[in-house]
């Protein structure tokens, strides 16, 4: 995938990114590394029923189309991994604390810069294609949802980013990334566990409405977090499954 050659397909306004590629690639034959890109998402969305709070024109909102046949379905946690990384290689560009927070966001310090949505569509045992939305927050000033901790390169860095620049540079590092996926993959999975949030630090949880303190202790292929408790126990849990406090 080359940037200059990419196929960006500029939107003022859709429901969703991730839609919008999605209905393209059923009626043409996109390119690898296909991007749409929205100034505005009017139904922008994270995992599960999570929504993505964006001002329009201010931030990143886009999603790109990969074609990641040589994955098993039963490894495709391996490109949320790759994913992940290649944003948390953008945001560390820019600012110090960044890491990758359980599975895909990226966090500075204890606040959320980016969120994405991976969407694998599968035939048989492999995987067909890919639909990746990411949003990163890049000149938004002021958060107006009951998000808990949303943070953008600007809150952090008092500077005002070239929207087009950024895309350009976040592309060039998904490319990076995914590469390593079938020419690295041994780095690519501890490089994730490196910059994993809270890896290795007791913290407080709690699943089921239960609170617990444990330490994270590894990832899965399957993409489950394995952790300790404090008296001991091994956990594993799927997405949704555990709260960060």
């Amino acid at each position: 995938m080359n940037y200059q050659d990419l196929p960006v397909i500029r939107l003022k306004q859709t429901t969703s990114t991730n839609w919008h590629l999605l209905q393209l690639s059923n009626v043409e034959n996109l390119a690898e590394g296909t991007v749409v890109v929205a100034d505005s998402q009017t139904q922008g969305r994270g995992q599960g029923d999570s929504s993505w709070e964006s001002k329009p024109g201010a931030n990143l909102t886009f999603s790109i189309i990969l074609y990641p046949k040589p994955v098993k379905a039963s490894r495709q946690f391996i490109l949320s991994k790759a994913i992940s990384l290649a944003v948390y290689d953008f945001v560390s560009q820019f600012v110090p604390g960044a890491s990758v927070k359980w599975p895909n966001d990226v966090y500075v310090d204890d606040k959320k810069i980016t969120g994405m949505l991976i969407e694998n569509f599968i035939e048989g045992a492999h995987i067909t294609k890919t639909i990746a939305g990411i949003g990163v927050n890049i000149n938004q000033e002021r958060f107006v949802s009951d998000a808990p901790n949303p943070v953008s390169l600007r809150q952090l860095t008092g500077k005002t980013y070239r929207l087009e620049d950024c895309l350009q540079n976040l592309h060039i590092r998904i490319t990076n990334r995914y590469r390593m996926i079938t020419e690295n993959t041994g780095q690519l999975n501890s490089d994730y566990l490196h910059h994993l949030y809270r890896f290795g630090q007791l913290s407080r949880y709690s699943a089921n409405g239960l609170p617990f303190e444990a330490t994270i202790t590894g990832v899965n292929h399957y993409g489950m977090l394995e952790m300790t408790s404090i008296d001991g126990e091994r956990n594993v849990f799927g997405f949704k499954e555990v709260v960060f406090e």
